[in-house]
């Protein structure tokens, strides 16, 4: 049974305007690696998804409200660090 990329990302992070987020991806070697779509864009609001290697995935709302992350497997930040990480061990299974 195939699933939908949005149904996969049950893991969700709240941002609030204006903060930094950044995600630690030295887990591939470039940039170039990711595809992102643009599914909804204006001055104010966003929809993108953008998909890693290793099967990561990643959508993104954002507006004036602050920006919410879904992804396939959680993500984190570690005391002390300003970056997110994923947590490899927790991928959502329909």
């Amino acid at each position: 049974m195939t699933q939908s990329v949005l149904t996969i990302c049950c893991y969700e992070t709240k941002i609030a305007p204006g903060a930094y987020f950044h995600l630690k991806t030295d887990w591939f070697e470039s940039d170039q690696e990711i595809q992102t779509i643009i599914i909804d864009q204006d001055h104010v609001f966003s929809k993108l998804l953008s998909l890693y290697p290793k099967n990561f995935v990643m959508y993104l709302e954002q507006d004036s409200e602050g920006s919410i992350y879904r992804t396939n497997y959680p993500i984190f930040i570690q005391q002390g660090n300003d970056y997110f990480e994923v947590d490899w061990r927790k991928e959502h299974r329909l």
